[in-house]
């Protein structure tokens, strides 16, 4: 028999409210599982409904998220039952999830998936999932065979009868033993979810320890308000469903932040947190609670984990933190054959512990420390560094910002830095290491890259995908769409250095593991989406929502994809959007549209980058901030999108060269090369000669803006 039903989808856990999804047609087949189940038919008793597919169906209707695809550095180990393996066993992934749920049970250890599911078995599956109320009446009495309901079911099933979501076999039979078919489990999720709001969920999961936990309450039942209590020093968190709860809606409030402030006088906090769901002419959901135990202790001593072990064409890595720092803002020591090199130096106090005395246990070279930016995340050490005569090396514009400081500890080590130069390249022997420099986070902030490996680290850049602290990193110090053009450039850079020729491995400061290009994509995204679509593509940030005012772009699932990506705060809600480029006199930009204005995404008629492959672009100054500390908030030798000539060095005899350009927009009605209609991301071969030129049109998505930019052939 088939049915059709709803299924609600509780994966939607970042920004969007849950809705309905298409209807699930249940005939006894893998058509009830997940998109991310087995398509393999699922044995089961003649006119029965499978144990696995009755359990995927509730599984699903709640989105659970199963260990394989969830993103968190601290979660559980996934439970599951000796006859169910991940990857074999059809809807392997809804069982375990139910069982990791507490909605299954394995103290046999076996979860029998072919055998059909019983009718009391599943009244007992329905009750735990939709926590149903016990029965306060005899509902089983009308039944002759009442007596026939298994001792360990019959509490279950009195209270799925009792509500009316599980009906009789017939008018006087209740055929606990019968196997349940799947119109019937379609028809008992039906009524359960139209008479009754869904437990609310939490992610992320509950039960674990961390040092952090960004929590969001969502429930299954489309409309529904979320009300909340939590404590933080263990106690018993108040009735929600009273004046005490506090209405919950991410859009406006975010994630629930449970930290171990700076603030705290303990080392540790149990954050408890009772929820219930409601929603007019349903019966609300029971109470549930969630617990986390939060550790970040007062004081902490340094820590150190082997990344790489070094080659004759790789460097030693470690990876160094301290438990007891707040913002979690790893540093890396990378050792080659002849030096080392400290990226980024901590933010434990430098008063409260020395992390020079801590590298130079690991450290079998001479080494300098090379700092991403000089916020005290990740700067907080380098007193102790350079106070002991060992060399520090950053941008001429986070220098200034040392120095500028006035804590006395940053501007002795700003006196004693060395400025380090756009695309310097620093020699640790066997390796060596390019710095290169991006706006954004901060006016000066400084990437490396392991020329021999590939390997990038970027101080608060290319954004966190912690989703245990639902970063997102922030990029003001530059409008988004020159942000774009220079990282795009920066990643041409990369690829120029790098060995291998493309980035084989990236990690943020913030980051417990290395991403790859996928990450670097979607970071991409977040800038690109903002550009194509508009202020219509942002959203309220994670941190705070609408409260907080910020907005944010975000690309992928947080708690599913381990590339996710959220890039904010862009600007503030109750503002005007003003994170794209403008007219300006603040400081040097040829940009003569308004591109934040109503329709102004549409106007761009820009390149973001240009890339020639046999010949070299000579760039030019780029300005993207009026000068702040004495210093100038600029870089020369790039490509600056308002700019449009430019000339070419190409060695002598040269004939020919490719030339790839990339419109700002991806929306653009048509782009040109030498008069040839070229597609976005595409290249084209040109035939030069000294003095020649290559022209680029570009027309913008709206036809009201047109550019031409001509590069001049000039000999090397």
């Amino acid at each position: 028999m088939n049915a059709t039903l709803s299924r609600r989808q509780f994966g939607t856990l970042l920004g969007m409210q849950a809705v309905s999804a298409s209807a699930v047609s249940l005939s006894g087949s893998a058509s009830a599982a997940a998109p991310n189940a087995s398509s393999q038919p699922l044995p089961h008793s003649a006119g029965g409904f499978g144990r696995a597919e009755c359990v995927a169906l509730i599984a699903d209707y709640f989105g659970w998220v199963h260990s394989s695809d969830y993103v968190d550095a601290y979660k559980a180990v996934q439970p599951t039952f000796i006859d169910v393996t991940l990857g074999v066993t059809p809807y392997a992934r809804q069982i375990e999830t139910a069982l990791e749920a507490g909605v299954l049970g394995n103290a046999q250890g076996y979860f029998r998936p072919a055998a059909a599911m019983s009718r009391e078995d599943a009244a007992d599956l329905f009750v735990k999932a939709f926590q149903i109320p016990p029965a306060s009446t005899d509902a089983l009495s009308a039944f002759a065979d009442a007596h026939l309901v298994s001792l360990h079911r019959k509490a279950s099933v009195t209270a799925l009868v009792a509500a009316g979501y599980l009906k009789g076999s017939s008018a006087t039979r209740l055929s606990p033993a019968a196997a349940l078919t799947g119109s019937e489990a379609a028809a008992i999720l039906q009524r359960i979810t139209t008479a009754r709001v869904s437990p609310p969920q939490v992610m992320c999961k509950a039960g674990t320890t961390a040092p952090r936990r960004y929590v969001r309450i969502t429930t299954p039942t489309a409309g529904a308000t979320i009300r909340y209590t939590v404590t933080f020093d263990g106690s018993e968190p108040a009735d929600p469903s009273t004046a005490a709860g506090q209405v919950y809606d991410f859009t406006v409030d975010g994630v629930l932040q449970f930290v171990n402030p700076l603030s705290s006088t303990t080392d540790t906090r149990l954050y408890r947190l009772k929820t219930v769901a409601s929603k007019p002419g349903l019966a609300s959901s029971t109470v549930q609670e969630f617990r986390w135990y939060i550790v970040r202790p007062q004081l902490g001593s340094f820590q150190a984990k082997l990344m790489h072990a070094g080659s004759d064409s790789a460097p030693t890595v470690w990876k160094i933190h301290n438990p007891a720092e707040y913002y979690q803002a790893n540093a890396y020591y990378i050792e080659g054959t002849q030096r080392g090199l400290l990226f980024d130096a901590g933010e434990y106090g430098y008063q409260k512990g020395n992390l020079k005395t801590f590298v130079d246990t690991l450290a079998t070279k001479p080494y300098d420390v090379v700092l991403g930016h000089s916020h005290p995340d990740h700067a907080e050490q380098i007193y102790n560094f350079t106070s002991a005569g060992t060399g520090l090396h950053l941008s001429a514009i986070e220098r200034a910002g040392l120095l500028a400081s006035p804590r006395p500890d940053f501007q002795s080590a700003g006196k004693a830095a060395r400025v380090l130069q756009d695309g310097q390249v620093l020699d640790l022997g066997n390796v060596q290491v390019t710095a290169f420099q991006i706006p954004g986070h901060t006016h000066g902030l400084t990437t490396i890259i392991v020329n021999q490996t590939g390997w990038v680290y970027g101080s608060d850049m290319w954004g966190c995908n912690r989703p245990h602290t639902a970063d997102t990193t922030q990029y003001q110090g530059v409008k988004v769409d020159l942000f774009l053009s220079l990282v795009q450039q920066l990643l041409a850079n990369y690829r120029r250095a790098s060995h291998v020729g493309e980035v084989t491995a990236l990690t943020n400061a913030h980051q417990e593991t290395s991403v790859g290009q996928v990450c670097i994509q979607n970071f991409l995204q977040c800038f690109q989406q903002l550009i194509d679509a508009g202020n219509g593509v942002s959203k309220p940030s994670i941190r705070g929502g609408l409260k907080g005012g910020d907005r944010m772009s975000m690309v992928g699932d947080m708690w599913r994809d381990r590339n996710w990506m959220a890039i904010g705060p862009i600007g503030k809600y109750a503002e005007p959007a003003d994170y794209l480029s403008r007219p300006t006199t603040a400081y040097a930009c040829g940009a003569t549209i308004d591109y934040n204005a109503a329709g102004g995404h549409l106007k761009y008629s820009v390149l973001s980058n240009v890339e020639f492959a046999g010949g070299e672009l000579v760039g030019v100054e780029v300005s993207w901030s009026a000068p702040a500390n004495g210093i100038a908030n600029r870089q020369s030798g790039k490509f600056d999108p308002w700019t449009y000539a430019y000339a070419v060095r190409v060695p002598a005899g040269t004939r020919s060269l490719a030339i790839k350009p990339t419109a700002m927009s991806n929306r653009i009605r048509s782009m040109k090369v030498d008069g040839k209609a070229l597609k976005q991301g595409a290249s084209a071969t040109v035939a030069v000669s000294a003095g020649s030129r290559i022209t680029v049109e570009i027309v913008s998505p709206d036809g009201s803006s047109a550019s031409t930019y001509t590069f001049t052939i000039a000999l090397a």
